[in-house]
């Protein structure tokens, strides 16, 4: 083997795992820029649900190091009990049924996540190591969209993502408007 095949061969890899490397990050921040703002929205709609609400009091009301351990402790015991009904539902034939625990939980956990980590930063920033952390994750984030935003085939995504969600919720008659609608007006009737 020459010297320069080692090299040849580094580039033939890059070109072949750079694809599908970029296609991945397009993915990503697709999810990242449209969940998360459904999930926020999911969640402000979730705190008018008493349980949570009362939840988002005891999070106000605690000391920064323990409104972090919230975010795992109440997570640790639930998710054997659901894995276990998930493996339940599945043994018995219960497809549809496990496929709706598996995504219900999903959404739920992150819709409240991403509400308690909006109404919590502030006293989480006050420890040292999860400000380290929180501003680590947040310049890579930062990084990785300035990077996505040099790529022609993310701005490409992104803006038909964007016509997309235009024609989706346009004039407050597209799907996801209605849809929103119909879940905010249950949500309504079955709260006090």
């Amino acid at each position: 083997m020459s010297s320069d095949q080692p090299r040849k061969l580094r580039r033939l890899a890059r070109r072949i795992f750079a694809l599908p490397l970029i296609a991945l990050a397009v993915i990503w921040a697709l999810l990242e820029l449209t969940l998360w703002r459904w999930l926020t929205a999911l969640g402000r709609l979730m705190a008018r649900v008493p349980v949570f609400a009362a939840l988002e009091r005891l999070v106000e009301r605690l000391s920064p190091g323990w409104v972090i351990a919230i975010f795992v402790i109440p997570f640790v015991p639930l998710i054997p009990i659901l894995k276990l009904s998930e493996l339940w539902l599945l043994a018995h034939g219960h497809y549809v049924s496990a496929v709706a625990l598996i995504v219900g939980t999903k959404v739920v956990g992150a819709a409240f996540s991403t509400r308690v980590f909006a109404i919590a930063r502030p006293k989480m920033l006050q420890v040292a190591w999860f400000a380290k952390l929180y501003h680590a994750v947040t310049w890579l984030l930062e990084l990785g969209h300035s990077t996505l935003e040099g790529i022609a085939a993310w701005r490409v995504a992104r803006d038909w993502v964007h016509r997309a969600k235009q024609r989706l919720t346009s004039g407050g008659k597209g799907m996801i408007r209605r849809v929103w609608d119909a879940a905010q007006r249950w949500v309504r009737r079955k709260t006090p």
